[in-house]
C-alpha cells in the first residue's frame, strides 16, 4: 500500500450543528488562529519571547447548501442563532465509519447568511451561505491505519 492510499479525500464529510446532523455541499474556512505578541527581554539580545495575546476576534466557518422547498431543519440558521451544543465536522473515509479527521468547536453563533443572486435566465441551484463565528476549532486526526 502506498502512502498516497492513506491520504484523506475532501469529498466525504459530515456536519453536526447543535447536536443535529445536517447536509451541506461545501464547508470552507476550517481554520484556527492565535495571535502572539513579541517581547524583548532587557539585556538579552539573542532572542525574542512570543506570548499569546488575548483573543481579539472569533474565527469564522462558512457552510453552503442548496435551498430546497419544504426544508425545516436548516431554517433555524439565521443571524443571531446560537449553537450552544457546538459544531462538529467529520472528514469520512470512502469506506468505514471512523472519521479520518474531526474538527470541533464548543460554541458558535450564526453571524451572517446570504443567498446567491436570483437570476431568471439561469437554471442553476439556489445556494445559501451561512457564516458561523466560533471560539476556536480543535483538530483530532485518527491514526488508525497510518
Amino acid at each position: 500500500m502506498s502512502s498516497q492510499d492513506n491520504l484523506a479525500k475532501h469529498t466525504n464529510f459530515k456536519v453536526i450543528l447543535d447536536g443535529m446532523p445536517l447536509g451541506f455541499s461545501k464547508v470552507s474556512n476550517i481554520s484556527a488562529t492565535m495571535e502572539f505578541e513579541s517581547v524583548v527581554e532587557g539585556g538579552v539580545n539573542d532572542r525574542v519571547h512570543y506570548l499569546p495575546k488575548p483573543r481579539q476576534s472569533m474565527d469564522k466557518l462558512i457552510l453552503e447548501y442548496g435551498i430546497a422547498s419544504g426544508e425545516i431543519l436548516r431554517t433555524t440558521l439565521t443571524a443571531g442563532y446560537e449553537l450552544k451544543m457546538g459544531i462538529v465536522i467529520m472528514v469520512m473515509p470512502d469506506s468505514g465509519f471512523v472519521p479520518t479527521a474531526t474538527y470541533q468547536a464548543d460554541w458558535g453563533i450564526v453571524t451572517k447568511w446570504e443567498i446567491d443572486t436570483l437570476d431568471a435566465q439561469s437554471s442553476g441551484l439556489l445556494i445559501k451561505k451561512v457564516e458561523i463565528s466560533h471560539n476556536g476549532l480543535s483538530e483530532t486526526i485518527n491514526k488508525v491505519g497510518l
